[in-house]
C-alpha cells in the first residue's frame, strides 16, 4: 500500500475502502473467469496538498499492455478532439509545420484529424499492442511504449523537440506524473504547448462520482493539483476550460516557465472556486466518504424495486467506471441481465468482477428489456439518439449519478 503522494511524496490519510475489486479494464473470456484475480482499492487524501488518490497500485503494463477501450468508438470523444484541433488551430496556429505529439495516443483518432486536417507532422507513444494495429491501420507512427522523462530523450534525439504535446485522459493514469510533467519540458520547444484533460475534481466531488475510483485512475485531479505539477517541473498553466468528458473534465494549456504569456483569468476564477467547495480539506472527503455509502444503498433499493415487479434490466456502457460502479455496489447477475456496448473488442467477453456477458447493442431491442442501467452515463444524449427505437418503444435508460433516475 502507498503510504507517500504521488505529488509531493508527503503522507497520505486513508478516507475510503473498497477491499478487493477485479481490475475494471480486464474484461475475460468464458475460460479466464476460475483465474480471475482481485486486488485491494482504497483512497487517501495527501496531509500536505491535499491530492485525492489511491493507494493500492497495480503494475501499469498490468493495466495497459492490453487496452480495450478505443477513443475513435465514441462520436462524442471524436467531438472533443476536434475542438481541441480548432482552439489550437485559432489560439496557437497548428498548421502544417507544426510537430504535435500524443501521450497514450491509444487508436491514433487523434493525431489521424491532426494529419488529415492540418497536414502536422504527427506521433504517439502508446503501450497497448492490440490498439497500435488499428493505429497502424490509420497510418499514425506510433512507439509502443510508456512515455516518460527517460523516453523524452530518446525521442528528442530522433525526432528533435515539438510545439503540441497532448495527453488526454491519462495523467490521471500514471503514478509517477511529474516524470510526465519532466518529460514534456524536454521533449517540448520553448514556445511549445502542452495540452492534458483530466476528469475534474469538483465534479467528482459535487456529483459524488466514486465510479471515477479504479485502479487505473491513480489520482483524482483539481486544477490546484495540475498547479503543483507545473511548479515542480519549471512548467505553467496559461489557460484552462471546463469541457464535457468524464463526467465533467478540465483542459489545461500549459507552456514553459520562461516562455512569456498573459495567463487566462479563469484560471485564478477556478482556483479560487476549488477552494471555496472546500476540496482541499479533509472533513470534505471524510463527508463524500459517507455519501458514497448511501448513494450505493439507493442505487441498489431502486434496482431492487424494479427487479421485485419483474422488470427486465440491462446496462449499456462497458466502460471502466461502469465495471468500478458495479463492483463497488455489488450489483451483478442479481439485477442485469446483460451489458451492451458497440466495441467490437469486448463484445463476447465477460465484465470483471461481476462476469455479465457483453452484447452488441443492435440486439437491446429483440431481447424485451424494460430499463437500461447507463454505465457510460456521461456520454447520455449521444446513447440516447443512438437507441431511439428502444425508448419509442417506452424503454427507460436509469443515470445513476448524482441520484439515480430516468434520464429525460
Amino acid at each position: 500500500m502507498k503510504k507517500k503522494c504521488r505529488i509531493c511524496n508527503n503522507r497520505l490519510i486513508s478516507i475510503l475502502n473498497f477491499k478487493k475489486v477485479a481490475l475494471s479494464g480486464s474484461f475475460l473470456k468464458k475460460n479466464e473467469i476460475i483465474n480471475e484475480k482481485k486486488y485491494p482499492l482504497s483512497v487517501a487524501v495527501c496531509e500536505n496538498c491535499k491530492h485525492l488518490q489511491i493507494q493500492n497500485l497495480v503494475k501499469p503494463q498490468k493495466l495497459f499492455n492490453h487496452y480495450e477501450w478505443e477513443t475513435g468508438v465514441s462520436k462524442s470523444n471524436i467531438e472533443l478532439i476536434l475542438s481541441l484541433l480548432k482552439s489550437l488551430k485559432k489560439n496557437f496556429n497548428l498548421n502544417k509545420k507544426s510537430k504535435i505529439f500524443e501521450i497514450a495516443s491509444n487508436d491514433g483518432t487523434l493525431l489521424k484529424e491532426a494529419k488529415n486536417r492540418y497536414n502536422s507532422f504527427a506521433l504517439g507513444i502508446d503501450p497497448a499492442k492490440n490498439l497500435i494495429k488499428i493505429s497502424k491501420k490509420k497510418k499514425v507512427n506510433t512507439i509502443v511504449d510508456f512515455f516518460s522523462y527517460k523516453k523524452s530523450k530518446e525521442i528528442k534525439n530522433k525526432y528533435n523537440s515539438f510545439d503540441f504535446c497532448i495527453a488526454r485522459n491519462v495523467i490521471a493514469h500514471t503514478p509517477n506524473p511529474n516524470d510526465i510533467f519532466k518529460g514534456v519540458n524536454n521533449l517540448m520547444n520553448d514556445d511549445g504547448i502542452f495540452i492534458i484533460e483530466v476528469p475534474h475534481l469538483e465534479n467528482i466531488y459535487k456529483d459524488n462520482q466514486y465510479d471515477n475510483i479504479f485502479h487505473e485512475h491513480v489520482g483524482f485531479h483539481s486544477l490546484k493539483s495540475i498547479n503543483d505539477l507545473c511548479d515542480k517541473n519549471n512548467l505553467q498553466v496559461i489557460d484552462v476550460e471546463k469541457i464535457e468528458s468524464q463526467g465533467g473534465s478540465i483542459r489545461c494549456y500549459i507552456a514553459k516557465k520562461s516562455y512569456k504569456i498573459k495567463k487566462n483569468q479563469r484560471i485564478q476564477l477556478l482556483l479560487v472556486k476549488e477552494k471555496k467547495m472546500g476540496l482541499f480539506k479533509l472533513p470534505s472527503w471524510i463527508n463524500f466518504a459517507k455519501k458514497v455509502n448511501a448513494h450505493k444503498e439507493k442505487l441498489n433499493d431502486y434496482l431492487k424495486k424494479l427487479k421485485d415487479k419483474k422488470q427486465n434490466i440491462s446496462a449499456y456502457g462497458a466502460s471502466g467506471k461502469g465495471q468500478a460502479l458495479l463492483q463497488i455496489c455489488n450489483i451483478g447477475k442479481n439485477y442485469l441481465d446483460n451489458i451492451y456496448d458497440k466495441s467490437k473488442i469486448k463484445q463476447g467477453k465477460y465484465t470483471p468482477g461481476t462476469h455479465i456477458k457483453i452484447i452488441d447493442p443492435k440486439y437491446i431491442n429483440a431481447n424485451k428489456i424494460n430499463y437500461l442501467l447507463l454505465l457510460s452515463w456521461n456520454i447520455a444524449k449521444e446513447i440516447a439518439k443512438q437507441e431511439k427505437k428502444f425508448l419509442k418503444n417506452n424503454g427507460k435508460i436509469i443515470v445513476p449519478f448524482p441520484i439515480p433516475k430516468i434520464f429525460k
